[in-house]
C-alpha cells in the first residue's frame, strides 16, 4: 500500500490521548490515526450515498407524498384514543 505523510493540528490534550492510546494498544500513532479517517470516511461517505438516494427518490415518480396535515391529523387522532 502506497502511503503519504500529512501534517495535522490538534489539540495538546487530543494528542496526548493518543500518545497514551498507542502506548497501551502497542501501535504508532500514525496507525491509530489512519484507522480513525478510514473509520470516519466510510461513515459519512456512506451516509451521504444514502442521502444522495434518498433524494433521487423523493424526486422521482415513485415517491408518494402525504400532507402535513393530513399526517398531524392522523397522529392527534390516535394519540387522543
Amino acid at each position: 500500500m502506497k502511503t503519504a505523510t500529512m501534517t495535522v493540528r490538534m489539540e495538546v490534550e487530543t494528542r496526548e490521548r493518543l500518545s497514551r492510546l498507542a502506548k497501551v494498544v502497542n501501535r504508532s500513532k500514525s496507525f491509530i490515526l489512519d484507522q480513525a479517517i478510514r473509520e470516519y470516511l466510510a461513515v459519512h461517505e456512506w451516509q451521504i450515498r444514502e442521502i444522495d438516494k434518498a433524494v433521487a427518490f423523493a424526486d422521482s415518480s415513485a415517491a408518494k407524498w402525504t400532507e402535513h396535515e393530513t399526517v398531524k391529523a392522523k397522529w392527534e387522532n390516535k394519540l387522543a384514543h
